[in-house]
């Protein structure tokens, strides 16, 4: 004995998947249920609660992988909603990972990331993410403090770090009202999260200091 789904015409209209979203929340409707409210609409044999049924069935992993060919191939799909499935799967892969290939290659390559990330009245101190081949995989505002100070742990930022299993960090911190010049307290800051970084066995690329003109590395500054 087989258990029959209804089709979507039967259904309440308080039970169709848009009326659900509504009045539940996203959080709250399965897989077929969110896509049938992106496709709207099934095919001449297939409603769109049983087409999405059919296609998340065989894995969103394998509809990544699957080229807009082979997804408008079958039956019921066709090439409207294909293209469909690949705008959401890539927008899904963009929201993951939203620096998707950029890489950190010099100084430059992390000015052009982080340069708006900062505020003119307070200094903010960021991470970047990297992994082995200086892609960047995440990037976080690790703490926000006063005009001329800001405060932080190395744990603070190497917590990501671990989580992530990133190979290495740029940190990077703003001069609001001054130079980007290198202070005692930045250096001694920078020495004490290299060695927390060998301790862990992740690497410390670079510490920037960003002021209204540009930025200053210390790792071209030979001061890491």
């Amino acid at each position: 004995m087989r258990y029959e789904s209804r089709r979507i015409k039967s259904l309440p209209e308080e039970l169709r998947p848009r009326e659900r979203l509504k009045k539940l929340g996203p959080e709250n409707l399965s897989d077929e249920e969110l896509l049938a409210v992106i496709l709207r609409t099934g095919s001449k044999d297939k409603d769109v609660i049983t087409l999405a049924k059919e296609l998340t069935s065989l894995g969103w992993k394998n509809l990544e992988k699957m080229s807009y060919k082979e997804l408008s191939a079958i039956k019921g799909l066709g090439e409207v909603k294909a293209l469909q499935i690949k705008a959401l799967i890539e927008l899904s892969r963009r929201i993951r990972n939203p620096y998707g290939k950029t890489e950190i290659l010099h100084p430059e390559d992390a000015y052009k990331v982080i340069k708006d990330r900062f505020s003119d009245h307070k200094e903010t101190l960021v991470a970047l993410y990297l992994d082995l081949s200086h892609r960047l995989m995440d990037l976080e505002v690790i703490a926000v403090g006063s005009l001329n100070r800001v405060f932080s742990q190395p744990k603070d930022i190497l917590r990501r770090a671990v989580e992530l299993s990133a190979y290495g960090i740029l940190v990077a911190h703003n001069h609001p009202q001054g130079r980007a010049e290198p202070s005692k307290a930045d250096i001694d800051f920078t020495r004490r999260l290299k060695e927390a970084c060998r301790i862990l066995g992740v690497e410390l690329i670079d510490h920037i200091i960003v002021d209204e003109e540009g930025f200053v590395s210390l790792r071209e500054r030979d001061l890491i």
